[in-house]
């Protein structure tokens, strides 16, 4: 066990690590005929890679910045932890992309973006490994990934990231995530509303009972959403996705009531993921790794149990590939 003092060091240096390989690559490129050359130029080496190595970084992060005497820190000293750790891991994450788009000769662009994405979704994994070597840190990482990948954040960017797949149009996929926005809009207060009232008993509607009358506004919202995009004429990827969000509701509120509590913070990325792999092959990778990290999180936290998430997983992937199939 390297001791205290070493840990910011290894950190730092893992960091200045990544960095320097990536210039590396971009000045030396290896030779394409060779195993390595062809073996990064492959878009499943790439993506595995990415998650791999900056899923390190976010572990190595972690242990610098929560050593054992820091799990039992007031819950304010862990955020301010949890604050710079993250802000270091985005620091690094951003300069290796900025370093990498000006040794192309040009800003960050798309590719950039997307790989930071991929970063992310490879650090929840890497936390979720650091976690498991320690009892006292698996609820805080699992509450951490319920905040940090939380539907509200994942569903806008996953609606746009699947709209801006399927119509290749930037601004039309922005505008239709606008609208989509606006209509879980009511769904928001209902939830401000009901904490506020004493309907919820906590932020994440846990308790089975109280998730009705939340989940009958989001079917309401997500009934009204269709209907406006067809009124509208939209194209027929916001209609499917539209659809999708509708059918997934639907099924989400039958299974609360039968008795099911399904996980909301895993279907959403995972319905992402099942529109998102018909237009694209690397897209789905960063829902796809965050669906994984939430499967943890959410039973870890005592939120949901095995076969919650489960029940996640069937409803979102089933209603995105029935919609697909029936569109």
């Amino acid at each position: 066990m390297l001791s205290a003092m070493r840990r910011p060091w290894l950190a730092g240096a893992w960091s200045l690590t990544l960095i320097t390989a990536a210039l590396a690559l971009e000045r030396f490129p290896p030779r394409p005929e060779g195993v390595f050359g062809r073996l990064i130029q492959t878009e499943p080496a790439h993506l595995v890679a990415h998650a791999l190595l900056y899923g390190t970084l976010a572990a190595l992060l972690a242990w610098r910045w929560f050593p054992a005497d820091a799990l039992d820190a007031p819950r304010d000293g862990m955020r301010r932890r949890a604050l710079a750790a993250g802000a270091t891991f985005l620091l690094v994450a951003g300069a290796q992309e900025l370093a990498q788009a000006l040794a192309r000769g040009r800003g960050p662009g798309p590719e950039e973006y997307f790989d930071l994405a991929v970063d992310v979704a490879g650090a929840c994994l890497g936390m979720v490994a650091w976690a498991a070597a320690d009892r006292r840190r698996r609820y805080p990482v699992a509450r951490a990934l319920g905040v940090v990948l939380h539907p509200a954040a994942l569903g806008p960017i996953g609606l746009y990231a699947v709209l801006r797949s399927a119509l290749g149009d930037g601004a039309a996929a922005l505008g239709w995530t606008a609208l989509g926005i606006v209509a879980a809009a009511p769904v928001a207060a209902v939830w401000a509303l009901g904490l506020r009232r004493g309907w919820f008993g906590d932020r994440d509607v846990s308790v089975r009972a109280e998730r009705p009358r939340f989940l009958l506004a989001a079917l309401l919202c997500a009934t009204a959403l269709y209907g406006v995009v067809v009124a509208l004429d939209a194209p027929a990827a916001v209609r499917l996705v539209a659809a999708a969000g509708a059918l997934a509701s639907a099924l989400v509120a039958a299974s609360t009531v039968a008795g099911l509590k399904v996980s909301g913070h895993v279907a959403v990325p995972v319905g992402v993921v099942a529109l998102l792999q018909a237009t694209s092959f690397r897209g789905p990778w960063p829902f796809l790794l965050a669906a994984v990290a939430l499967s943890w999180a959410r039973v870890r936290e005592g939120r949901h149990t095995a076969p919650e998430v489960l029940g996640a997983w069937g409803i979102a992937g089933a209603s995105g590939m029935l919609t697909r199939w029936v569109g």
